[in-house]
């Protein structure tokens, strides 16, 4: 897995509990929302009033006790209410914040001079974006840059005051060390013992996770959806799942990318290896899925990330399931100092009850996150100590999200496998918990009423919830995880195939292979079960385990000591354990458990896969490269009213030469409209990409959303996490209105001086607009019409 690292997760924890505390004046101090013990540092000095700052606000639901009622009652089997899952908008009717009370908090957040952007069908979360200064006034709180051993960020160095009356329950951004952070893996793992020579230790791809995991050949996800939870640049991952479904025959999924954030540009590139993974794990799973859904943070902050758990809780047509593939350090409360080499850090998320709400609701809604447990052992990735991202790491504490009651934490295994042959399939030879799986019992967080078994699989009571308030007696069970299992690959060697920059089968492995592996396993079962589907998984997973034990493979069932694996604290055993839980699927078995069949409930039929274009040579004019026949981006402006925003939506893209240094770009746009699209519009780009001996290209149409002579500006370059401009006055035009052009001729010197007859390769297209702040994908999202993989050539003359 990817570690991330979320806010407050430095080593020491606070000296003195503080919660929130009512005074005189109707205002309400939110003690716990500080980072634990940052007293003990010298601030560098008060951070610049005058730098941008955006901002997270909680707000507690209109029916807190109601609420989980419901939650428990639609679990219940023998409810009245069970299986009646919630949509958005009946969740909203019943749970969300009163109408008066959410616009009081918008127009506070305003009154501090601050911009605040809502989430269509959200009511217990705003983003609000400003100055430092204006922030430090509203809340009544001081900010101040500080430095530890890994660089400076700046944090409120006391809790913020918020109106009594509004009902905040926290708020994220008022430091920047929150967010999870991706570091990057090296090869520290390696095998208990040498494998046999007939056993193949290396890569897996999806038809061999198929017949291992016991995967029906009749359902492979018709008619579900699936989630990718993440953040940043995307730049690469299209095109990527693109040549993985060509190579393997699959279909091309469509995708949608969703961003939420305040921020006007999207920059960090650091996830692009990992969404590679997320992606093409979960479809090589799922592959006859119907669409692949991107709910990603414009930054990897907890104020981007909550907002974007949000946005897919209140996606009407959103998947039932999701995956995230990034850990941090659960939330806890006490006055332990850790020593360590890393320098003084703190522990403790204080933003850990925003994420709770958010997940809470998926569950309450039926869907399902499931979230790698990480790749540090019985600890979670703390800061100071983890040294890359595959360290055991001595902490008392679990990686959250995966040990929230509301996601079901994936373990990984290493899995060595006899290949297929012409008359058997592949199939496992060995199998066993990884080291460096993350597993454990939580301190704090009290385990969701699945994890109540009898006889008892849980070996702790929890005392104090994560803010130090003692749970009343009799205490409850603590969440352990991991709840279920499979692939990570011990890192050295074994994994999972997948394309990376364009290169085929390279390695992808960790925890964060384990949880889309099983989002994709999910979505079959999901597949074969009704309409509303079969509600947040761990129910029914528990359930099967305990009553089909045949619907998993035992990691700790077996006998030799090559399969009995510990990761720092915890051994795997026979039945459950904190290393793999039950253990890794059999899907067939499972879904035969929980649906009673194999069988999809909706047949579907998925799109061709992607194919390659023979390269056009000689002085022949191409035609279209790219083509998009579905012509359907979505309209998410303003609020997303289901029909389509043609001005950004690709009709086709062409390349040809109108002499021997030239490159010529044609982009035809569904109805491209003056002004540009929507009126409101604050800006958008369209762009055409391409590959050259290893370099990525693109020209590009951009507008401001201004009438007239002007409105559009054109420019071409190279791409890696960003544009890149080589020339910013490329000649070009624009012809409005239906089936509208955009016609850019680009010097080939600007682009790698591309002889005759050279190929230019991975053809992608994609627009985006921007309205208030957010950002949106229109075309991007219909890869299957996109034409990945296709190529093209440089003609010497066009008539």
């Amino acid at each position: 897995m990817r570690q991330a690292i979320f806010a407050g997760v430095l080593l020491l924890l606070a000296s003195s509990l503080s919660l929130p505390v009512a005074v005189a004046d109707g205002t309400l101090v939110l003690g716990n929302n500080v980072l634990h013990s940052i007293s003990v540092l010298t601030p560098l000095g008060p951070t610049n009033p005058a730098q941008a700052i955006a901002i997270g606000v909680g707000l507690s639901g209109g029916n807190p006790a109601g609420e989980a009622s419901y939650l428990a009652a639609e679990y219940d089997p023998t409810s009245s209410l069970y299986g009646q899952f919630l949509d958005p908008d009946q969740y909203e009717q019943q749970f969300g914040v009163p109408p008066a009370r959410f616009n009081a908090a918008v127009a506070w957040l305003q009154s501090g001079g601050l911009k605040v952007q809502t989430i269509p069908g959200v009511s217990q979360y705003l983003l609000a974006s400003g100055t430092v200064a204006q922030v430090q006034s509203l809340l009544r709180i001081s900010i101040a840059d500080f430095h530890l051993d890994w660089g400076n960020f700046y944090a409120n160095t006391n809790p913020p005051t918020v109106p009594v009356s509004l009902g905040v329950i926290g708020i994220a951004g008022l430091n920047n060390l929150e967010g999870p952070r991706l570091a990057s893996k090296q090869n520290l793992s390696a095998r208990p013992s040498t494998p046999s020579a007939n056993m193949d230790t290396g890569l897996t791809a999806p038809s061999d996770l198929w017949s291992i995991y016991h995967q029906p050949a009749n359902n492979k996800g018709e008619g579900q959806q699936m989630a990718i939870f993440g953040w940043g640049t995307t730049n690469n991952t299209l095109s990527d799942l693109r040549l993985f479904e060509a190579e393997r025959g699959l279909p091309a999924i469509p995708v949608t990318i969703n961003y939420f954030g305040a921020e006007t540009s999207i920059t960090d590139s650091i996830g692009e290896v990992e969404w590679d993974l997320d992606t093409q794990a979960s479809t090589g799973m799922a592959p006859n899925a119907v669409a692949l859904n991107l709910y990603f943070g414009k930054a990897g902050t907890d104020t981007d990330l909550v907002a974007a758990i949000h946005g897919w809780g209140a996606d009407k047509r959103g998947p039932l399931q999701g995956s995230a593939s990034f850990s941090g350090c659960e939330e806890a409360p006490g006055a332990d100092q850790l020593g360590g080499t890393g320098g003084v850090v703190f522990t403790g998320n204080p933003k850990q009850d925003l994420w709770e709400a958010a997940l809470r609701r998926a569950v309450i809604e039926g869907r399902t996150m499931f979230a790698s447990t990480g790749d540090t052992g019985a600890g979670c990735p703390l800061a100071a100590i983890v040294l890359n991202g595959v360290t055991l790491i001595p902490t008392p504490w679990m990686g959250y999200p995966a040990v929230s009651q509301y996601t079901v934490g994936v373990g990984g295994t290493v899995l060595y496998f006899n290949d297929a042959t012409a008359t058997s399939p592949a199939s496992r030879a060995l199998e066993y918990a990884w080291n460096y799986t993350g597993g454990g019992s939580s301190l704090f967080l009290a385990a969701g009423s699945y994890q109540n078994t009898n006889p008892p699989i849980l070996l702790a009571r929890c005392a104090t919830d994560p803010h130090g308030n003692p749970y009343p007696s009799p205490l409850p069970l603590c969440r352990g995880i991991p709840d279920v299992s499979a692939q990570s690959g011990d890192i050295l060697t074994n994994g999972y195939q997948i394309t990376v920059g364009g290169k085929k089968d390279q390695s992808g492995g960790g925890t964060s292979l384990s949880s889309p592996l099983w989002l994709g396993m999910w979505t079959r079962i999901q597949a074969a079960g009704p309409k509303k589907g079969n509600g947040f998984a761990n129910f029914a997973l528990y359930a099967a385990a305990q009553r089909s034990p045949a619907s998993f493979f035992d990691i700790g069932g077996l006998s030799t000591d090559t399969t009995t694996n510990c990761n720092g604290q915890y051994c795997s055993h026979v039945g459950w354990d904190y290393t793999t839980g039950w253990g890794t699927p059999d899907v067939t078995n499972l879904m035969t458990s929980i649906a009673g069949k194999t069988a999809p409930t909706r047949v579907t039929t998925p799109n061709p896969p992607p194919t390659v274009t023979p390269v056009i040579s000689g002085t022949t004019c191409p035609g279209p490269q790219i083509v998009d026949a579905i012509n359907d981006a979505p309209n998410d402006y303003p609020a997303g009213d289901g029909s389509n925003m043609d001005n950004l939506d690709f009709v086709s893209a062409s390349f040809s030469s109108p002499d021997a240094s030239t490159l010529r770009v044609t982009m035809t746009i569904k109805n491209l409209s003056a002004p540009p699209p929507p009126v409101n519009l604050g800006g958008a780009l369209w762009a055409v990409f391409w590959n050259y001996n290893g370099t990525t290209y693109y020209a590009r149409a951009q507008s401001t959303g201004a009438l007239g002579v002007g409105a559009f500006t054109f420019d071409d370059g190279t791409f890696t996490s960003n544009f890149n401009p080589v020339n910013q006055a490329v000649h070009g035009t624009a012809t409005t209105g239906p089936n509208g052009t955009f016609v850019i001729d680009v010097p080939l010197a600007d682009v790698g001086s591309p002889p005759a007859g050279a190929s230019l390769t991975l053809p992608f297209a994609e627009s985006h607009g921007s309205f208030q702040l957010v950002f949106y994908t229109a075309a991007a999202d219909r890869a299957p019409d996109l034409g990945f993989g296709a190529s093209w050539t440089v003609a010497t003359a066009c008539p």
